[in-house]
């Protein structure tokens, strides 16, 4: 008879942990800001600042945010920088905002950024996903921001 009720048991807990990953939502990222940092010749250093809002009731974890920023130059892209962070906590229910660092070190596109800013503004793009682990379930989600940065 115990044989019955562990297997009884054991087919009740994978059942409900089947029902459980399907109630998460997906998170939401946004890329809120994109800041100028440094300027010097050899190199740009650039903050972006993402906030990820999770509607759910347990927190995860940002295993890994990866992105390319691009700036506007004569009506196309052109690639600047590719940054990569993760582990970050992320609340329940709430809103967590994270800044990743992104050096440009580049001397051309350094050099096409300088003339930019000197210009008042350029417009960057970026554009990437995050993959945020629950334990349960994992979710990739994607985003993509254009904005007009200003010379300080």
């Amino acid at each position: 008879m115990r044989p019955l009720a562990i297997i009884l048991l054991g087919a009740v807990l994978l059942s409900s942990a089947g029902c459980v990953a399907p109630l998460l939502q997906e998170p939401t990222v946004t890329v809120e800001n994109v800041t100028v940092e440094n300027v010097t010749l050899q190199s740009v250093d650039l903050s972006l600042e993402v906030t990820i809002e999770n509607p759910n009731p347990i927190g995860a974890t940002l295993n890994r945010v990866a992105f390319d920023v691009f700036f506007l130059d004569d009506g196309r892209w052109v690639f600047l920088a590719h940054g990569e962070r993760g582990g970050f906590s992320v609340r329940p229910r709430g809103t967590t905002t994270v800044s990743i660092p992104v050096t440009v070190d580049n001397l051309r596109l350094v050099q096409a950024l300088f003339r930019g800013l000197s210009d008042g503004a350029i417009t960057l793009r970026v554009s990437g996903s995050g993959v945020f682990d629950y334990g349960i379930a994992t979710f990739e989600v994607p985003f993509d921001r254009t904005t007009e940065v200003r010379a300080a």
